[in-house]
């Protein structure tokens, strides 16, 4: 394709996954620069079978469709800049504030533990249990899918209930006039109860699809390669998890500016952040220059009450073997957290007596204790 050829985008309606709004933004950026036209079809099968018959040349997909879908024949031609991956708690007040044992509704179950973390007192429901709960089974029963979400807003506003927990693009795409608090990566120094939120992997990516053979060449002012890189360590880290942790784990990779990390330790005083950004073969206190890449992984006990997290911060032509080395750390301190204390009769010098007593695992993944 040459570069004064048209470049047809195809997109669908409204998936609540942030790709539509994203697309739009691109094509009218991109589009005052050289010819390009977003299609709409109704469906995403729809939008696949053209593109394989030439009737479009790229199409957005969130990672999700991209993974679930047949896409035989296509390739990812690139992946836009990355939106805030982040889930956000909508509704008139902030986590802190709410009011013990008020309600808040969330499907998710990672945003359920970790939100019990920071709140045990909350109660968290399911639509299902929200809606059985309101009495309001047959109302709710006859909306679209499409209204179900302004409903709840709605049922926010009236104060049946507390709040509910999305993801961002969720309050965005259906432009929702509550207010909207990110459960964010950042630990809020003003809160003093404000936990950091490492999201569910994999939102915010707005992949770029197309035959195999497109020239890539031809969409690199459009593309973000950091975005793609941290697209590639997710979907690896997630596919080399056991199945079982995938809807209780949190993984975020991100690549930054040193500036941006050396900020933040100095506010922080973080020394062992400080330490991974010196530069091994010189003296203390140089940093090697360049941008740096962030992973971070966690997953909690149902209650909310035993965190396994790890995190690393490496150069980006060292993410994918930082990356093993994470995942290798996390998995061994899961597997430890997880693994019952045998009693011993043997005593060992230095330790209590109580420390060669049977115990229980220090965290369980998959009942209440």
């Amino acid at each position: 394709m040459g570069e004064q050829e048209r470049l047809v985008v195809l997109t669908t309606g409204n998936r609540n996954d942030g790709v539509r709004h994203q697309i739009e933004r691109t094509v009218h950026t991109h589009g005052r620069l050289r010819d390009m036209r977003m299609k709409e079809l109704p469906h995403l099968e729809t939008a696949l079978q053209a593109l394989r018959d030439g009737h479009g040349d790229i199409i957005g997909m969130s990672a999700f469709d991209w993974r679930d879908r047949p896409v035989d024949g296509l390739m990812i031609a690139g992946v836009l800049p990355r939106k805030e991956p982040t889930w956000v708690l909508v509704g008139p007040n902030k986590p802190e504030y709410l009011l013990p044992e008020s309600v808040v509704m969330c499907e998710h179950e990672l945003l359920r533990r970790q939100m019990r973390r920071m709140r045990s007192d909350l109660v968290l429901v399911t639509k299902k249990e929200l809606v059985a709960s309101l009495g309001r089974e047959d109302e709710f029963a006859a909306l679209d899918v499409d209204e179900q979400w302004p409903w709840f807003e709605q049922r926010v506003a009236d104060g049946e209930f507390a709040g509910f927990i999305v993801p961002r693009a969720v309050h965005a795409g259906h432009r929702m006039k509550s207010r909207r608090h990110t459960l964010g990566l950042q630990r809020d120094q003003s809160e003093s109860d404000r936990e950091r939120f490492v999201p569910p992997p994999l939102h915010g990516f707005t992949l770029l699809v197309a035959r195999e053979g497109f020239p890539k060449a031809s969409i690199r002012e459009m593309v973000d390669p950091s975005a793609e890189l941290a697209y590639r360590l997710e979907i690896a880290m997630l596919e080399s998890l056991d199945p079982e942790l995938h809807s209780i784990t949190g993984m975020f990779v991100e690549q930054r500016k040193i500036t941006t990390f050396l900020k933040k330790a100095n506010e922080e005083g973080d020394e062992t952040l400080l330490n991974t950004l010196v530069d091994p073969n010189k003296k203390k206190g140089v940093y090697k220059g360049g941008p740096r890449v962030e992973l971070l992984i966690e997953t909690l006990n149902p209650s909310g009450t035993v965190t396994a997290a790890c995190e690393r911060i490496v150069l980006p032509e060292d993410s994918h073997v930082g990356m093993v080395n994470l995942l290798r750390e996390f998995m061994e301190l899961v597997n430890l957290m997880t693994t019952e204390h045998e009693g011993t009769k043997r005593s060992i010098p230095g330790l209590p007596a109580w420390f060669s007593e049977p115990r229980p695992a220090l965290m369980r993944l998959n009942e209440e204790e």
